[in-house]
């Protein structure tokens, strides 16, 4: 019974060695594995990062040239108003003075649609 006993024993303390060589051998590997699941997990969020900071600037920029564009829009609204202002005097002057508009005069009035008499069509 006692070289039973032994005999389990040591069975039983080579199967505990066998598995911590085993349990060692696999924590070392899942460390490792943790370990460049984590450097990835790190370059993903750096590539992430920049990925938001260009993101971000192209926001600002899409915003600046919206304002920019809306800018250009209101610029060239009033240069419309101003240049119609303008040729209706030009059209008042010529009308109050009893003279024909010369050529070019004639042909801007007509390239923007305005009849002569009215300043505007």
């Amino acid at each position: 019974m006692a070289a039973l006993t032994a005999l389990y024993e040591a069975t039983i303390r080579k199967l505990r060695r066998a598995n911590k060589r085993k349990l060692s051998n696999l924590t070392r590997s899942f460390e490792g594995k943790l370990a460049e699941a984590y450097e990835q997990l790190n370059q993903s969020a750096q590539t992430l990062s920049r990925a938001q900071l260009k993101a971000d600037d192209l926001q600002r920029l899409v915003r600046h040239l919206q304002h920019e564009d809306k800018q250009r829009e209101l610029s060239e609204g009033q240069a419309t108003r101003d240049m119609q202002h303008l040729a209706a005097k030009v059209l008042t002057l010529h009308s109050t003075t009893n003279t024909r508009m010369d050529p070019s005069t004639a042909a801007i009035f007509a390239r923007r649609g305005w009849n002569k008499e009215m300043g505007r069509s």
